[in-house]
């Protein structure tokens, strides 16, 4: 390869290979949790990832699906970033593809959302109930606790 041959390998990676690429980059630079879109809005489960390489996030649109859009330039000496974002019932299932290839950190927040903030009032409880773990404390502290001893 020359000097002036610039290659993309990652075009021939398989799916497996790929996954692994994005869920780095998602560990590094992405974020989700329990969000709503506005004042008085619904909250919903979201994955998001913003970034000033929009080559990059396209490849998430392409994997995934979900939105991606330019962000407003906070200050005039800012590079221009986008965003892409994945929302409701479609965040968890790629964050459930995404997240075994994630630091331990990003895994035991995420089992924390999915099974603790969740919950059974909601419309995704289903997608908690093969996570559920009697013996697991869900990241709390025992402060958090009530004094009985329940969560």
């Amino acid at each position: 390869m020359s000097n002036n041959t610039l290659k993309n390998s990652y075009e021939s990676l398989p799916v497996e290979s790929k996954l692994i690429f994005l869920a780095g980059i998602f560990d590094g630079e992405g974020s989700f949790g329990i969000w709503s879109k506005g004042v008085h809005r619904k909250k919903e489960f979201a994955c998001t990832i913003e970034m000033t390489d929009r080559d990059t996030l396209q490849k998430f649109v392409d994997m995934f699906g979900g939105q991606m859009f330019p962000c407003k330039i906070r200050k005039p000496h800012h590079t221009p970033t986008w965003r892409w974002r994945q929302n409701g019932y479609r965040a968890f299932q790629i964050m459930d593809k995404m997240i075994d290839f994630m630091s331990i950190r990003r895994q035991e927040k995420y089992y924390v959302v999915k099974r603790d903030k969740i919950g059974g009032t909601s419309r995704y409880a289903h997608l908690q109930e093969a996570s559920r773990d009697k013996d697991a404390d869900g990241g709390r502290t025992n402060d958090a606790r009530k004094k009985d001893g329940s969560r």
